[in-house]
Protein backbone atom coordinates (compact mmCIF):
# COMPACT_ATOMS: atom_id res chain seq x y z
CA UNK A 1 0.00 0.00 0.00
CA UNK A 2 1.27 3.62 -0.69
CA UNK A 3 2.31 4.99 2.36
CA UNK A 4 2.03 9.09 2.46
CA UNK A 5 3.21 11.65 4.61
CA UNK A 6 1.59 14.78 6.19
CA UNK A 7 3.80 17.88 7.08
CA UNK A 8 1.70 20.73 8.65
CA UNK A 9 -0.59 17.84 9.75
CA UNK A 10 -1.85 19.76 12.83
CA UNK A 11 -2.89 23.71 10.79
CA UNK A 12 -6.19 23.79 9.76
CA UNK A 13 -5.81 22.43 5.89
CA UNK A 14 -3.63 19.56 7.13
CA UNK A 15 -5.79 18.66 9.66
CA UNK A 16 -8.17 17.85 7.11
CA UNK A 17 -5.92 15.98 4.71
CA UNK A 18 -5.49 13.42 7.62
CA UNK A 19 -9.00 13.12 7.72
CA UNK A 20 -9.90 12.90 4.11
CA UNK A 21 -6.50 10.06 3.67
CA UNK A 22 -8.20 8.20 6.64
CA UNK A 23 -11.42 8.49 4.94
CA UNK A 24 -10.03 6.81 1.94
CA UNK A 25 -8.29 4.01 3.73
CA UNK A 26 -4.90 5.38 3.02
CA UNK A 27 -1.54 4.63 4.89
CA UNK A 28 -0.72 7.79 6.57
CA UNK A 29 2.05 9.11 8.40
CA UNK A 30 1.83 12.54 10.29
CA UNK A 31 4.92 14.51 10.72
CA UNK A 32 4.51 16.90 14.21
CA UNK A 33 6.66 18.53 16.52
CA UNK A 34 4.36 17.93 19.88
CA UNK A 35 3.05 14.07 19.24
CA UNK A 36 0.59 14.24 22.49
CA UNK A 37 -1.14 17.57 21.76
CA UNK A 38 -1.23 16.33 17.68
CA UNK A 39 -2.58 12.84 19.08
CA UNK A 40 -5.25 14.92 20.56
CA UNK A 41 -6.25 16.58 17.39
CA UNK A 42 -5.46 13.99 14.71
CA UNK A 43 -7.00 11.22 16.80
CA UNK A 44 -5.58 7.36 15.93
CA UNK A 45 -2.52 7.91 13.40
CA UNK A 46 0.56 6.95 12.67
CA UNK A 47 2.60 10.17 14.55
CA UNK A 48 6.24 10.81 13.65
CA UNK A 49 7.98 13.79 16.05
CA UNK A 50 10.52 16.38 14.18
CA UNK A 51 11.28 19.59 13.49
CA UNK A 52 11.71 21.16 10.09
CA UNK A 53 14.84 22.82 11.12
CA UNK A 54 16.35 18.51 12.14
CA UNK A 55 17.13 16.85 8.86
CA UNK A 56 17.28 13.94 10.71
CA UNK A 57 13.93 13.90 11.82
CA UNK A 58 13.09 14.18 8.37
CA UNK A 59 14.54 11.52 6.97
CA UNK A 60 13.31 9.04 10.02
CA UNK A 61 9.66 10.80 8.63
CA UNK A 62 10.21 9.97 5.16
CA UNK A 63 11.49 6.24 5.38
CA UNK A 64 9.53 4.04 3.56
CA UNK A 65 6.76 6.48 2.34
CA UNK A 66 5.97 6.95 -1.29
CA UNK A 67 4.48 10.27 -1.14
CA UNK A 68 4.41 13.75 0.38
CA UNK A 69 2.15 16.34 1.32
CA UNK A 70 4.14 19.66 1.60
CA UNK A 71 2.97 22.64 3.98
CA UNK A 72 4.64 24.42 6.88
CA UNK A 73 3.55 27.44 8.50
CA UNK A 74 3.71 30.85 6.75
CA UNK A 75 6.20 32.74 8.29
CA UNK A 76 9.91 33.55 7.27
CA UNK A 77 10.76 30.13 7.76
CA UNK A 78 8.35 28.90 5.29
CA UNK A 79 10.80 28.51 2.36
CA UNK A 80 13.78 26.82 4.51
CA UNK A 81 11.22 24.50 6.02
CA UNK A 82 9.64 23.41 2.77
CA UNK A 83 12.50 23.43 0.48
CA UNK A 84 14.09 20.88 3.65
CA UNK A 85 11.33 18.82 3.14
CA UNK A 86 11.60 18.22 -0.85
CA UNK A 87 15.30 18.25 -0.72
CA UNK A 88 14.59 15.34 1.93
CA UNK A 89 12.07 13.43 -0.15
CA UNK A 90 14.32 14.00 -3.04
CA UNK A 91 17.03 11.68 -1.53
CA UNK A 92 14.74 9.13 0.05
CA UNK A 93 12.96 8.35 -3.38
CA UNK A 94 9.60 9.31 -2.94
CA UNK A 95 7.65 9.45 -5.98
CA UNK A 96 4.91 12.31 -5.43
CA UNK A 97 4.57 15.59 -3.63
CA UNK A 98 1.52 17.46 -3.46
CA UNK A 99 2.40 20.77 -2.42
CA UNK A 100 -0.13 23.21 -0.75
CA UNK A 101 0.65 26.87 -2.70
CA UNK A 102 -1.82 29.63 -3.40
CA UNK A 103 -3.03 31.40 -6.07
CA UNK A 104 -1.14 34.49 -7.55
CA UNK A 105 2.21 33.00 -5.56
CA UNK A 106 5.62 34.21 -7.85
CA UNK A 107 8.99 34.45 -7.03
CA UNK A 108 8.29 37.97 -8.03
CA UNK A 109 5.57 39.07 -5.65
CA UNK A 110 5.51 42.06 -3.28
CA UNK A 111 3.25 40.07 -0.83
CA UNK A 112 5.17 37.83 1.38
CA UNK A 113 3.06 34.70 1.68
CA UNK A 114 2.86 34.54 -2.06
CA UNK A 115 6.94 35.04 -2.91
CA UNK A 116 7.53 32.43 -0.58
CA UNK A 117 4.89 29.92 -2.28
CA UNK A 118 6.59 31.12 -5.44
CA UNK A 119 10.27 30.37 -4.15
CA UNK A 120 8.89 27.11 -2.92
CA UNK A 121 7.41 26.37 -6.18
CA UNK A 122 10.50 27.67 -8.22
CA UNK A 123 12.68 24.87 -5.77
CA UNK A 124 9.82 22.30 -6.19
CA UNK A 125 10.29 22.15 -10.06
CA UNK A 126 13.89 22.38 -9.71
CA UNK A 127 13.71 18.93 -8.04
CA UNK A 128 12.46 17.06 -11.09
CA UNK A 129 10.12 15.47 -8.37
CA UNK A 130 6.99 14.09 -9.80
CA UNK A 131 4.61 16.79 -8.08
CA UNK A 132 1.10 18.15 -8.21
CA UNK A 133 0.95 22.16 -7.12
CA UNK A 134 -3.11 23.25 -5.28
CA UNK A 135 -3.46 27.07 -5.51
CA UNK A 136 -6.33 27.61 -3.73
CA UNK A 137 -7.82 31.00 -3.69
CA UNK A 138 -9.33 33.03 -0.82
CA UNK A 139 -10.27 30.75 2.52
CA UNK A 140 -13.29 30.87 3.38
CA UNK A 141 -12.09 30.62 6.92
CA UNK A 142 -10.36 33.94 6.56
CA UNK A 143 -13.77 34.94 7.44
CA UNK A 144 -13.32 33.69 11.37
CA UNK A 145 -10.17 36.57 12.09
CA UNK A 146 -13.27 39.26 12.28
CA UNK A 147 -15.68 36.48 13.94
CA UNK A 148 -15.58 38.40 16.71
CA UNK A 149 -16.04 41.64 15.34
CA UNK A 150 -19.19 40.54 13.79
CA UNK A 151 -20.92 38.93 16.53
CA UNK A 152 -20.58 42.08 18.17
CA UNK A 153 -21.70 44.63 15.58
CA UNK A 154 -23.17 42.93 13.31
CA UNK A 155 -20.96 44.57 11.18
CA UNK A 156 -18.46 42.84 8.38
CA UNK A 157 -15.96 45.47 7.87
CA UNK A 158 -13.75 45.09 4.73
CA UNK A 159 -11.89 46.65 1.92
CA UNK A 160 -13.24 45.16 -1.21
CA UNK A 161 -14.67 47.64 -3.18
CA UNK A 162 -17.51 45.69 -4.11
CA UNK A 163 -15.72 43.37 -6.21
CA UNK A 164 -16.23 39.63 -6.41
CA UNK A 165 -14.08 36.78 -4.58
CA UNK A 166 -14.23 33.05 -5.41
CA UNK A 167 -13.77 31.82 -1.64
CA UNK A 168 -13.06 28.68 -0.90
CA UNK A 169 -13.43 26.35 2.10
CA UNK A 170 -10.38 24.62 3.02
CA UNK A 171 -12.13 21.14 3.73
CA UNK A 172 -12.31 21.16 0.25
CA UNK A 173 -8.76 22.17 -0.39
CA UNK A 174 -7.99 19.26 1.63
CA UNK A 175 -10.23 16.81 -0.77
CA UNK A 176 -8.09 17.74 -3.25
CA UNK A 177 -4.91 16.93 -1.57
CA UNK A 178 -5.82 13.62 -0.21
CA UNK A 179 -7.26 12.81 -4.16
CA UNK A 180 -4.45 14.00 -5.68
CA UNK A 181 -1.98 12.20 -2.79
CA UNK A 182 -4.38 8.52 -3.58
CA UNK A 183 -4.38 8.85 -7.28
CA UNK A 184 -2.69 5.89 -9.18
CA UNK A 185 -1.60 7.88 -11.88
CA UNK A 186 -0.11 11.73 -11.63
CA UNK A 187 -3.65 13.46 -12.31
CA UNK A 188 -1.30 16.82 -13.33
CA UNK A 189 0.68 19.42 -12.47
CA UNK A 190 -1.06 22.30 -10.61
CA UNK A 191 -4.64 23.60 -9.87
CA UNK A 192 -6.42 26.52 -9.25
CA UNK A 193 -8.82 25.59 -6.75
CA UNK A 194 -12.07 28.08 -6.30
CA UNK A 195 -15.61 27.64 -4.61
CA UNK A 196 -18.44 27.11 -7.13
CA UNK A 197 -19.32 30.93 -7.54
CA UNK A 198 -17.75 34.33 -6.91
CA UNK A 199 -20.01 36.10 -4.27
CA UNK A 200 -19.34 39.56 -2.80
CA UNK A 201 -18.59 40.51 0.95
CA UNK A 202 -22.55 41.60 1.28
CA UNK A 203 -22.91 38.27 0.18
CA UNK A 204 -20.92 36.67 3.00
CA UNK A 205 -23.07 38.91 4.95
CA UNK A 206 -26.76 37.76 3.87
CA UNK A 207 -25.30 34.21 4.54
CA UNK A 208 -24.17 34.57 8.25
CA UNK A 209 -27.16 36.44 8.96
CA UNK A 210 -29.25 33.62 7.61
CA UNK A 211 -27.08 31.22 9.84
CA UNK A 212 -27.09 32.98 13.21
CA UNK A 213 -30.68 34.47 12.94
CA UNK A 214 -29.06 37.97 13.36
CA UNK A 215 -28.68 41.03 10.88
CA UNK A 216 -25.18 41.31 9.23
CA UNK A 217 -24.22 44.46 7.29
CA UNK A 218 -21.28 44.57 5.26
CA UNK A 219 -19.50 48.08 4.93
CA UNK A 220 -17.28 48.63 2.46
CA UNK A 221 -13.98 50.39 3.81
CA UNK A 222 -11.69 52.36 1.54
CA UNK A 223 -8.27 51.48 1.55
CA UNK A 224 -7.46 54.40 3.24
CA UNK A 225 -10.00 53.76 5.93
CA UNK A 226 -8.72 50.14 6.46
CA UNK A 227 -5.23 50.81 6.37
CA UNK A 228 -5.36 51.44 10.62
CA UNK A 229 -7.05 48.23 11.07
CA UNK A 230 -4.34 46.34 9.11
CA UNK A 231 -1.68 47.80 10.79
CA UNK A 232 -2.99 47.79 14.52
CA UNK A 233 -3.66 44.21 14.24
CA UNK A 234 -2.29 41.58 16.82
CA UNK A 235 -0.25 39.71 13.94
CA UNK A 236 3.24 39.66 12.67
CA UNK A 237 3.96 42.79 10.57
CA UNK A 238 4.29 40.40 7.34
CA UNK A 239 0.97 39.03 8.19
CA UNK A 240 -0.21 42.75 7.75
CA UNK A 241 1.40 43.26 5.39
CA UNK A 242 -0.02 40.35 3.31
CA UNK A 243 -3.64 41.20 4.61
CA UNK A 244 -3.38 44.55 3.37
CA UNK A 245 -1.99 43.27 0.04
CA UNK A 246 -4.77 40.23 -0.46
CA UNK A 247 -7.34 42.95 -0.06
CA UNK A 248 -5.52 45.17 -2.99
CA UNK A 249 -5.36 41.79 -4.84
CA UNK A 250 -9.74 41.80 -4.51
CA UNK A 251 -10.15 45.17 -5.30
CA UNK A 252 -8.06 44.66 -8.78
CA UNK A 253 -10.35 41.24 -10.13
CA UNK A 254 -7.70 38.96 -8.79
CA UNK A 255 -9.63 36.32 -7.32
CA UNK A 256 -12.85 36.47 -8.88
CA UNK A 257 -12.23 33.61 -11.52
CA UNK A 258 -13.93 30.40 -10.80
CA UNK A 259 -13.22 26.55 -11.63
CA UNK A 260 -14.41 23.58 -11.14
CA UNK A 261 -11.46 21.81 -10.12
CA UNK A 262 -12.89 20.48 -6.73
CA UNK A 263 -15.72 18.54 -8.48
CA UNK A 264 -13.69 17.43 -11.33
CA UNK A 265 -10.62 16.07 -8.77
CA UNK A 266 -13.05 14.56 -5.60
CA UNK A 267 -15.93 13.82 -7.65
CA UNK A 268 -18.15 16.40 -5.19
CA UNK A 269 -19.10 20.14 -5.83
CA UNK A 270 -17.29 22.47 -3.77
CA UNK A 271 -18.83 24.03 -0.50
CA UNK A 272 -20.73 27.51 -1.10
CA UNK A 273 -20.72 30.33 1.50
CA UNK A 274 -24.18 29.24 2.84
CA UNK A 275 -22.48 26.08 4.04
CA UNK A 276 -19.74 27.16 5.33
CA UNK A 277 -22.03 29.96 7.10
CA UNK A 278 -24.23 27.05 9.32
CA UNK A 279 -21.17 25.23 10.14
CA UNK A 280 -19.46 28.20 12.07
CA UNK A 281 -22.38 29.90 12.97
CA UNK A 282 -21.38 29.94 16.51
CA UNK A 283 -18.28 31.95 15.82
CA UNK A 284 -20.20 34.99 14.59
CA UNK A 285 -23.36 34.55 17.07
CA UNK A 286 -22.68 36.51 20.19
CA UNK A 287 -21.54 34.80 23.07
CA UNK A 288 -24.89 32.75 25.39
CA UNK A 289 -26.84 33.36 22.27
CA UNK A 290 -28.33 30.38 20.40
CA UNK A 291 -26.44 29.89 16.74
Amino acid sequence: MTRILVTGATGAVGANVIHELRARGADVRAFVRDPRAAAAKLGDVELVPGDFDDPASLRRALHGVDRVYVSAADGPRKVAHETAVIDAAAEEGVDRIVKLSAMHAEESSALPAFRWHGEVEAHLRRSGLAAVVLRPAFFMTNLLMVAGGVAHTGLLHAPTAGRRIAMIDIRDVAAVAAATLVAETLPGRSYDLTGPAAITFADVAAALGDATGRPVRSVDLTEEEARPRFEGADVPDWLGTHLAGVFGVIRAGGFERTTDQVRALTGRPARDISGFARDFAAAFTPQGAPA
